[in-house]
């Protein structure tokens, strides 16, 4: 199908702009029939003296000015470093000499330009474990050519090459936009009051995504059964924002450095410019003149435990890739993350990538910035090779670019990137696209808008018009489809390159040439000597967890804190959305790091500790592909799988395909990733004392809606086992599933296996942690033979390697009741966990049975008696089975369960404030239940009788104490419950019984120690 733009120019008299350029006024409308005036005019064109005319719609919506793209704004040579360390090949690890040597360099003071100097990396194989990161200006990267090899060994899925400056931009206060619209391509705004701006301010001009907007793009209409979709774009959550620089000033009219890309209507929200700073953005680092490798498994095809970026950059400006190949790389070889801009990447290529083919793999020259260029760079057997991310404010370039043997479409994949030229493109086996991508990847919807295909050739060229937005394809070859701007398809136009021709119009001159690289290591310093590296820096001291006096305790005191969940569905990888997400332990986002994405553990647990989050509850995934979150149970058509990706805990294979297009798993083999994401958090834990609770199962995906099972590793479509499950499923009523007691059912000799094998592979990660509490499942109903099974497993691997771990029985109260009374059993539980069962407010006890092959909400929901809980009744819970096992500690994991009565109860891991003494924490390791005489109603309390005492009173009150066997003076404090500190202390003769009154009417909290 063909489908050309009708342009009819409502009057062709030529206007000289600021810059010099030649324009046209014309209207750009969509038909089927070609430019009623000279069909050589292009939108873009040599005028007779040469300069080039640009076509202007009737609101002044042109091409933009693409020659602005690339480090320092376009137009300007790239730096050549002078070398000021060598790093030498040596066997075994170069990750610590490679880092050393960059850190060195980035001590080194910069020139007038900020470049301090060059690492060069001699020829030979580097082996690189891990990564290495440029975090300071003005460092360049360089080997001595194709032989400078960096090898990425190991199974982490990182990018190999970190530029990362820090996120610290501050911005000034808003100024509004006075313009009733600024059209696609200008270059100069007026504000409401220019007052405080000067030349050279950098600031920022930003597009808001209004509903209005959005409304206008017609993005606020997907597929739904009622009012809105999950998938319509959100207000704000697409923000454009581009980076400029002010060159001229008059009056409230401010002259910008480079075009704006998209039109900014008053009507749709307009736009606001504001000054801002952002000291920390890294500037003048360049990676040049190597090749990157990634080890991978040869017998695995599509094997994924390797490395996935080679390159990427974050809060970066004027930094550049050169003459860099890659090879075997699962995700890009080059990413440009959006705090980026001014980036060049020139000269480079990637063949071989080795993973599945699937979403959010082989992106392989990636750009979600502004003002980028890639320029002569070759990719082959990539899916989108040459690709733009979500709202990249552009101008961004992709010029002689050439892709083989793609599986997918290069072009913006991700919602309305702005402003992207393909200029000399051409990729085999896929296609080019300018469109609406609709519902793919949550609901990317209009991917592209006023970008050009500039002399261009792919089996597929698709070029469609965006409401409020143009797309102009412009002498391309191939096959053609939709309804944008098309000019002289399967002809050759001029200039041969838009890019190369407006660089020229704008500078007035050839572009500058590159020169060689510096790359003799004659004289230069080596790292060894400057830097000797030694052996790796010790990890901090552990703060094991321990159960003494049954408190769970580090440091001699008692641990308490705020509990949180992982994330186990839904998300995100639109920068704007995914701090709404939470916690994701084993959430993977290629290329990406931080909360939302692939969570910084370090990071993470930082901020569990500032906000006093001690506890961390883990299980895999619902489901590892966001498609299935629209609950529907069909085999998807490709693995197109959309990102975050839940990992689960087995491998893939590489071998057939699963219900979600990716090859089936082998559940005899784990995923290394998985575990070893699960190893680093409980190092971090018992280096910063919080607590990994790992729910080795995860029930969900054996009950309830039959979504939950289509894609599960264990069921048989999706896993090279012959696990025994009926396939297809029996799903009742269409919709439901009910698989848990034959998944529970260990008389099957495959899953039995199965299940001792995973349950032992957790155990061998996991067990050498202190910290870790060792859960069977969330949402466990099932039944007393597996909880029976499970831990004869762990009390086997347990003898087997004399290593002991803290377990937690977390189930039906009946089955709960039934392993504390088998004595052989009940000696391996360290941990009694309520969570399943309760008692109600008034007395009644919710106690579902296990192994009824229902879910706990669907038991929820058959309970025709009360539900709710009091502070007082999960306290007298906790009580009874403290005192029944007064050696075993006590967790009490419900929603909103009062820490305070739970620590008086004798339970552990209590929700208290953090203002919580730790003096009191460590009397609170010494205590035991006390004794409820002489207490007020529903009151608790723990003593170390003679030294402290707790009393924790639902309703205040007065209590009572005897002191008479203990003659020492004590102090009394009432605690405040909700921040922790302590009242006015009173001192107390001992020897003699004491009453203490609180107010009546609220909780009270009481504190006697001995002075």
């Amino acid at each position: 199908m063909i489908t050309r733009s009708r342009n009819h120019c409502v009057d062709y008299s030529a206007v000289r702009i600021a810059t010099g350029v030649f324009v046209a006024v014309c209207g750009f409308l969509v038909g089927n029939s070609a430019s009623a005036a000279d069909p050589t005019k292009r939108f873009v064109y040599p005028g007779l003296d040469g300069r080039l005319v640009y076509d202007l719609g009737v609101q002044g919506d042109r091409v933009p000015d693409f020659s602005h793209c690339g480090y320092s704004g376009g137009g300007v040579s790239l730096p050549n470093a002078s070398v000021r360390v060598v790093v030498p090949v040596v066997a075994g690890d170069a990750t610590r000499r490679i880092q050393a040597a960059i850190d060195y360099v980035s001590s080194l003071p910069a020139d007038v330009s900020g470049v301090r100097g060059a690492v060069l990396l001699l020829a030979g194989r580097h082996e690189v474990s891990g990564f290495v990161r440029v975090r300071t200006g003005g460092v360049v990267v360089r080997g001595q050519g194709a032989a400078t090899v960096l090898v990425a060994t190991g199974l982490d899925r990182r990018t190999l090459i970190q530029v990362r400056g820090k996120e610290d931009c501050t911005l000034a206060t808003a100024r509004s936009l006075a313009d009733a619209r600024v059209p696609v391509g200008a270059t100069r705004v007026r504000v409401a009051d220019a007052a405080g701006l000067k030349v050279g301010d950098a600031v920022r001009v930003e597009h808001p995504a209004t509903k209005e907007w959005i409304a206008a793009v017609g993005m606020n209409r997907f597929p739904t059964n009622g009012a809105g979709s999950y998938l319509d774009w959100r207000p704000h959550t697409l923000d454009l924002r581009w980076d400029r620089v002010v060159t001229h000033i008059d009056g409230d009219t401010l002259t910008l450095d480079a075009p704006l890309t998209t039109a900014l209507d008053a009507s749709h929200g307009g736009g606001t410019v504001r000054a801002y700073q952002w000291p920390g953005r890294v500037r003048q680092v360049g990676v040049e003149n190597l090749r990157i490798e990634s080890a991978f498994d040869p017998a695995n095809p599509h094997d994924e435990n390797h490395a996935w970026g080679g390159i990427g950059f974050e809060n970066a400006q004027d930094c550049w890739v050169r003459r860099v190949s890659f090879s075997h790389l699962a995700g890009s070889a080059v990413a440009v993350w959006e705090s980026c801009s001014r980036v060049t990447v020139e000269d480079c290529e990637s063949t071989q990538p080795v993973s599945e083919v699937g979403g959010y793999r082989r992106h392989t020259f990636f750009t979600a910035g502004q003002q980028t260029l890639f320029r002569r760079c070759r990719a082959s057997e990539g899916r989108h090779d040459f690709a733009v991310g979500y709202a990249a404010a552009g101008p961004n370039a992709f010029v002689h670019c050439r892709a083989t043997d793609a599986t997918g479409f290069s072009g913006p994949i991700e919602s309305w990137a702005s402003g992207t030229l393909f200029d000399n493109v051409a990729i085999d086996g896929g296609g080019l696209s300018l469109t609406n991508r609709e519902t793919d990847h949550q609901g990317v919807g209009w991917a592209a808008a006023n970008s050009v295909l500039w002399q261009c050739s792919a089996p597929l060229v698709t070029c469609r018009t965006p409401p409020t937005a143009q797309n102009w394809a412009i002498g391309c070859w191939g096959q053609f489809v939709g309804d944008g701007h098309w000019r002289q398809m399967n002809e050759f136009v001029k200039p041969d390159s838009l890019y190369q021709a407006q660089l020229a119009d704008r500078l007035g001159k050839a572009e500058p040439t590159s020169r060689d690289l510096p790359t003799r290591s004659d004289g230069v310093p080596s790292i060894d000597d400057l830097v000797p590296v030694g052996p790796a820096v010790k990890s901090p001291a552990v703060k094991p967890l321990a159960l003494t006096n049954g408190v769970l305790a580090t440091d001699g005191k008692a641990v308490f804190g705020d509990r949180s969940e992982t994330t186990w569905w839904r998300g995100s990888v639109n920068p704007a959305r995914v701090a709404e997400f939470g916690r994701g332990l084993t959430r993977f986002v290629p290329g990406r790091e931080g909360p939302g994405f692939t969570d910084d553990l370090d990071q993470l647990t930082d901020e569990m500790r500032a906000g006093v989050i001690t506890v961390l509850e883990h299980h895999w995934g619902l489901w590892y592909d966001r498609r299935r979150d629209d609950h529907q149970m069909v085999r998807r058509a490709d693995g197109e799988v959309w990102p975050p990706f839940y990992e689960q805990p087995w491998a893939r294979s590489g071998r057939g395909r699963a219900w979600d297009g990716l090859s089936r798993y082998d559940l005899t083999k784990f995923n290394p990733w998985y575990f070893a994401r699960l190893k680093a958090f409980a190092d971090f834990a018992g280096q910063k004392g919080l607590v990994l609770v790992q729910q080795m199962y995860f029930q969900h995906n054996v009950l309830e809606a039959a979504a939950h099972w289509a894609d599960f590793p264990w069921r048989p479509a999706n896993c090279l086992q012959a696990t025994g499950f009926p396939e297809p499923p029996e799903y009742a009523g269409g919709k439901r599933v009910f698989m848990a007691e034959a998944f529970y059912d260990v008389s099957h000799p495959v899953r039995r296996d199965l299940h001792r094998a995973y349950i032992r592979h957790c155990l061998y990660t996991l067990g050498p942690c202190p910290n870790v509490v060792f859960q069977l499942g969330e949402e466990f109903s099932g039944p007393q033979s597996f909880v029976e099974f499970w831990l004869d497993c762990v009390a086997e691997w347990q003898k087997e390697t004399g290593t002991r771990v803290l377990v937690g029985l977390s189930a039906p109260k009946d089955v709960q009741d039934a392993i504390l009374a088998d004595p052989k059993r009940s000696a391996g539980v360290s941990v009694i966990d309520l969570r399943y069962w309760w008692y109600a407010a008034g007395g009644e006890v919710y106690a579902p049975k296990g192994g009824e092959n229902l879910a706990p909400r669907q038991h929820l929901r058959e309970w025709k008696g009360p539900k709710g809980r009091s502070a007082e009744s999960v306290a007298r819970a906790v009580r009874e089975y403290r005192v029944r096992f007064p050696d075993k500690a006590v967790t009490a994991s419900y929603d909103g369960a009062d820490g305070w009565a739970v620590l008086a109860a004798g339970g552990s891991l209590p929700a208290l404030p953090a203002g919580t003494d730790p003096q009191l924490l460590a009397a609170v390791s010494r205590m035991k239940p006390a004794d409820a005489a002489g207490l007020p109603k529903g009151a608790f309390a723990l003593s170390d009788a003679g030294r402290d005492y707790l009393v924790w009173a639902p309703i205040g009150g007065r209590v009572s104490l005897d002191l008479t066997a203990h003659v020492e003076p004590f102090t009394a404090a009432w605690l405040d419950p909700k921040t922790g500190a302590a009242g006015q202390p009173r001192n107390i003769a001992g020897g003699q019984p004491v009453e203490l009154t609180a107010p009546a009417g609220q909780p009270a909290v009481l504190w006697v120690r001995r002075k």
